[in-house]
């Protein structure tokens, strides 16, 4: 089978072979490759000559200080002899204060010609590795390539993954492996990739006061994808004790470890988002089937449930195109989302009924919020299966119907 490149990955090479610049972070939810885009960046890159070290923290007892300097120095060697050199660390922020030695080291190199520094690539799987250490320590001083979950055209291109499979189980590479075992698919999110995101990327990285709750926050998410539920409502049916502020807290850290994305009502006005009730978007569809641990089949048998998953991968979608991405409500009338791109706002409804008329009632509501057109996707508009292969910046482009 040809070797299949994520896009971040082909950044990342064409990054690489440039003059030594500025580490490379790659930053994303576990399991989706990012470990294999930097061994398929350091094959390509071996293929032309480069020497690589890597070094990984992933590991039950983490690395000091001096595990880092190790091979930065082991690095080091290689590349004053003139030899293209990359180094790689592989989930580095489990390392205690990794920002201040990573930035010590690179200040080192800089006095170095270009040609005798090594390339460096830093993987993380959680955006508190951003908060944690390259703002602290590093601002200046790296650039960001993204790996969020994969999209339909990718599953579909490198493994033959149907677009329903795609809607009920997408988001991980491993899925093709399991097929057609959904059930032991679904086990597999659970406890290889749920666990270890709440226990080890979130639990050991950052202070939770309440653990059960961000727990059941999670859990409460994947069981109402795409809905849009008060905080105070919320809180009083995950039957916790705990504030609204807490709530809110451990949203946003769900959201950093590439698990929930909370969105807004979208207004003009920043103040009236902020203070809306958030619609709850599950960023993988794989996990909102293993929390309710539903097959494809059983979710096309249930319209409404069928329904909401549809909705909710459609919010992915926007999500991992880099969009800013809002819901729209009026009283009685409502826009599943709002997407922007500068100062340019799209609106987006899902529907899996085939009446016609609703693209005229978008087209109203479209200009009623300030959109400035309206995308029906569906069997009345375009097709679920092309909008999730399609690229959601293509709508944003003059002249692309909506």
């Amino acid at each position: 089978m040809k070797l299949f490149l994520r896009q971040g990955t082909r950044e990342l090479i064409k990054r690489l072979q440039e003059p030594p610049r500025l580490p490379q972070i790659l930053l994303g939810p576990r399991q989706v490759g990012k470990t294999t885009a930097i061994a398929q960046a350091m094959a390509a890159l071996r293929r032309k000559g480069f020497a690589a070290v890597s070094a990984t923290a992933d590991a039950p007892a983490s690395p000091n200080h001096e595990w880092i300097t190790a091979h930065w120095r082991k690095a080091d060697v290689i590349a004053r002899t003139g030899k293209p050199t990359l180094l790689t660390f592989d989930e580095l922020q489990k390392i205690p204060g990794w920002s201040e030695v990573v930035k010590r080291e690179f200040d080192s190199s800089q006095r170095l010609a270009p040609a005798k520094r090594p390339r460096i690539v830093i993987s993380g799987s959680s955006a508190l590795l951003v908060e944690k250490g390259l703002t602290e320590s590093l601002a200046g001083r790296f650039e960001l390539i993204r790996f969020p979950h994969w999209c339909l055209e990718e599953e579909s291109a490198a493994f033959g993954v149907a677009w329903k499979d795609h809607v009920a189980l997408g988001g991980y590479p491993r899925l093709h492996e399991f097929l057609p075992d959904a059930r032991r698919f679904l086990a597999y999110v659970r406890d290889s990739i749920v666990e270890s995101v709440l226990n080890k990327d979130l639990l050991l990285l950052h202070p939770v006061e309440k653990p059960v709750l961000l727990r059941r926050l999670f859990e409460f998410s994947c069981r109402h994808p795409a809905e849009i539920v008060s905080l105070q409502k919320m809180l009083g049916r995950l039957t916790d004790t705990g504030n609204v502020t807490t709530l809110s807290h451990y949203l946003d850290l769900l959201s950093k470890a590439f698990l929930i994305a909370p969105l807004q009502k979208y207004s003009p006005e920043i103040l009236r988002i902020r203070a809306s009730s958030p619609k709850l978007i599950v960023l993988a569809p794989a996990l909102v089937a293993a929390l309710q641990d539903k097959t494809p089949s059983e979710v096309l048998a249930e319209p409404e449930v069928y329904g909401r998953w549809a909705e909710n991968a459609v919010g992915a979608h926007l999500l991992r195109a880099g969009l800013e991405v809002y819901y729209w409500r009026d009283r009685d009338l409502e826009l599943d989302f709002i997407a922007k791109k500068g100062s340019k706002a799209i609106a987006f409804e899902v529907s899996i009924s085939d009446r016609k008329s609703r693209g005229e009632v978008l087209d109203r509501l479209a200009r009623k919020c300030g959109a400035s057109k309206a995308v029906l996707v569906g069997p009345a508009g375009v097709g679920l299966d092309e909008f999730l292969r399609t690229d959601p910046l293509v709508w944003f482009a003059d002249g692309k119907a909506g």
